[in-house]
């Protein structure tokens, strides 16, 4: 009786959907390659070159060098990747700066969810974000540090060791670093013709 249980725990694990960062090579070459569609990332080029975790828990990061352009107005961010140093709970956050300057409004996020394995992972989103020019990219790391960054002389990175705040996020709230991070987002519009 146990073997047959422990069977069909077997097969109903190997049936299950795999967690989102595993799925959708062939998804996203089709949407990488849809008819009418301009596509393109923001964020780093090379994931692989963050080279430093920090113990801070929780984190919230905003990219603030890197800035969605004038291309992107009207259009969506659909998936991203990012360099995971350890398998913890990362969310992916867009972000507005209020004219003020004293708060940023959450435009959008990713549902939260652990890395499948270390290294370069891609996370097909469930409902695309809208974005605007100037957007901003950011990440949540609620528990443990997941994603590197490296010290850049220049980059301009807002760091918070606090829990996210929503729907506004107070900039007093963070700190000015150079540090970037091992993230991008793929972003899409459509095609005037």
């Amino acid at each position: 009786m146990i073997r047959l249980i422990l069977g069909l725990a077997a097969l109903v694990c190997s049936c299950a959907d795999p967690p989102p960062s595993e799925l959708g090579e062939d998804e996203l070459r089709r949407l990488l390659t849809q008819e009418g569609m301009h596509v393109d990332s923001v964020g780093v080029r090379d994931l692989a070159q963050g080279d430093t975790l920090v113990d801070y828990s929780p984190l919230v990061v905003i990219e603030r060098t890197v800035r969605f352009p004038r291309e992107a107005e009207g259009g969506e961010v659909f998936a991203w990747e990012f360099y995971a140093e350890q398998l913890n709970p990362v969310k992916l956050l867009i972000v507005r700066e209020a004219k003020s300057g004293e708060h940023f409004s959450i435009v959008g996020e990713s549902e939260t969810f652990v890395p499948a394995h270390k290294g370069i992972n891609r996370h097909i989103l469930r409902e695309p974000i809208p974005v605007s020019f100037k957007d901003m990219v950011g990440v949540v790391q609620p528990a443990e540090a997941t994603v590197p960054f490296r010290n850049v002389k220049g980059w301009q990175t807002l760091i918070s060791a606090r829990p996210l705040e929503r729907p506004l996020i107070r900039r007093d709230k963070f700190a000015m670093y150079g540090w970037r991070y091992s993230l991008r987002v793929l972003w899409r519009v459509t095609k005037e013709e």
